[in-house]
């Protein structure tokens, strides 16, 4: 070592060689060399470079690495808060690119689902080239194209519902599993059942026998049947029923049910009429023909005896005819062809009319016929007609029916019906009375409490009928309390004519 910077002179001596040093054989070798490490002088890490000189000796210089290091720091840091500032950026516009991308996916997704509940009406409307607006474009083509496809079998779907809803009757369906799949509001109604008789079978939901050989009979045949089922409950019904197996699907049925229980009521009561009626007219015709009969051989054996034969050709041949009045004056009430016409009458000479006619016959019974009607009630609305015919049954009946030194009594009470006044008629007697048991039937045509009395007393079984159909044409029902041993008495209510339209 010849000279260096930091050692003293008077100390080069002491140095070692560094004629072994790599950066000078390197130099020695190469025109210059370079090497980092723990300087053995001064104790410093340094980076050497050494180069040789014109006089063969070798240059070396040294830099302490600290200013390496600090520089590197400084470049680190440098880095660091560049690369710290680019992952700001980077999260900050992929934020915001997540957000675009998001709300557009969110979009798409929202239209999907609108498809999937069937409104085909949702459009995304994104604009753009990337691939989320083009499947954007490709879900609103697709809506376009299933909301065209889609809109006959709306309408279609539409017009199935409304006649389903229309019909009055019952529809069922049940699925391939034998279980319900579908029931009408009408089948719902006619057989009260509840919302969870979907997926029953059809046992569990209407409980009936019958009704489940006729589905396990078209099951199992693949045929139609039918029947008529009476159902029992709290609504009694008699149910046409009809199960066809549904075209194309061998497992599945469906069953219509037609309520005919006011079909059978109907022909019931007609077959019932028939009958009461051909029975009321078989006896007087069979008196008659037999008294006519009896009366050729009396008229030349026995003159005497013709005169009562005579009276029963009279007198049935005059049962007859009210019969016969009756049933066309119940037939023309109940077609509506019996035509009321309402004015303003005051009910006292109404009243007075048809007690006068009946007067001779109370006193022949020794019945005592009156009437308690109030000058101060006003004009009733009413057809008088119709009036004297209710009252005109109502009286005959009380006479008819009620013993000598009775009370027959035609009472007018004002009253009020559905919050309006009105007047109540009442025909009151104090005869047996009716047992309960037959009040609720009372009005039924052809019903007797006492048949064989009624018939020999002259009545038609048809008159209660009349007077109940001519009180609800009035606008009041006719109503009846009766106490065995006390009396009977028919009510019924009129409205007043300067509370009404006349």
């Amino acid at each position: 070592v010849l000279g260096d910077s930091e050692v003293p002179r008077a100390r080069i001596p002491s140095i070692e060689s560094h004629r072994h040093r790599p950066e000078v054989e390197q130099a020695f070798a190469s025109g210059r060399g370079s090497a980092t490490r723990l300087s053995d002088t001064i104790h410093v890490r340094l980076l050497y470079v050494a180069a040789p000189m014109k006089n063969g000796a070798i240059a070396r210089v040294a830099l302490p690495l600290v200013e390496v290091e600090r520089a590197e720091a400084a470049i680190r840091r440098s880095l660091l808060v560049a690369s710290i500032l680019a992952l700001v950026l980077a999260a900050v516009m992929s934020l915001v690119i997540a957000h675009f991308t998001s709300r557009a996916i969110g979009d798409l997704t929202h239209v999907a689902n609108a498809m999937a509940r069937g409104d085909f009406d949702a459009r995304a409307k994104l604009s753009g080239a990337d691939e989320l607006s083009d499947l954007g474009r490709a879900l609103d083509q697709l809506a376009g194209s299933l909301s065209v496809t889609m809109q006959p079998l709306r309408a279609e779907r539409d017009r199935v519902e409304r006649i389903l809803s229309g019909m009055q009757e019952g529809v069922l369906l049940i699925d391939a599993s034998g279980r319900v799949a579908f029931v009408t509001a009408a089948l719902r109604q006619m057989l009260l059942l509840g919302a969870d008789c979907v997926g029953k079978t059809p046992f569990e939901a209407i409980h009936n026998d019958e009704l489940e050989g006729l589905v396990e009979g078209a099951h199992a045949t693949g045929a139609t049947q039918a029947a008529e089922l009476e159902l029992a409950g709290l609504k009694p019904r008699r149910l046409l029923v009809r199960v066809v197996p549904l075209v194309g699907e061998p497992t599945g049925l469906l069953a219509v049910f037609v309520d005919v229980t006011d079909i059978r009521r109907l022909e019931s009561m007609r077959r019932d009429f028939v009958a009461n009626a051909s029975h009321e007219l078989r006896t007087p015709v069979t008196a008659v023909r037999s008294a006519a009969e009896t009366l050729r051989f009396a008229m030349e054996n026995d003159p005497e005896a013709a005169g009562h034969f005579l009276e029963i050709i009279e007198r049935n041949a005059e049962r007859l005819q009210h019969l016969v009045e009756d049933l066309l004056d119940l037939s023309r009430i109940e077609s509506h062809e019996y035509r009321l016409t309402f004015g303003a009458h005051e009910i006292a000479p109404l009243v007075a009319r048809v007690i006068d006619l009946f007067r001779e016959r109370a006193e022949k019974k020794r019945i005592r016929l009156t009437a308690d009607v109030p000058a101060e009630l006003g004009p009733a609305r009413v057809d008088p007609r119709a009036f004297e015919q209710v009252l005109t049954n109502l009286i005959d009946n009380a006479l008819k029916y009620s013993p000598e030194r009775t009370t027959v009594v035609v009472r007018a009470r004002a009253t009020e019906r559905r919050g309006k006044p009105a007047i109540r008629l009442s025909v009151v007697d104090t005869g047996p009375g009716i047992e309960e048991r037959h009040l609720p039937r009372l009005f039924e045509r052809f019903y007797r409490v006492d048949t064989g009395r009624s018939r020999e007393l002259g009545g038609t079984g048809l008159g209660l009928s009349i007077v109940k159909h001519l009180c609800d044409a009035l606008g009041g029902p006719i109503q009846v309390e009766s106490t065995v041993g006390s009396g009977t008495t028919f009510s019924f209510t009129l409205a007043r004519a300067d509370d009404a339209a006349v």
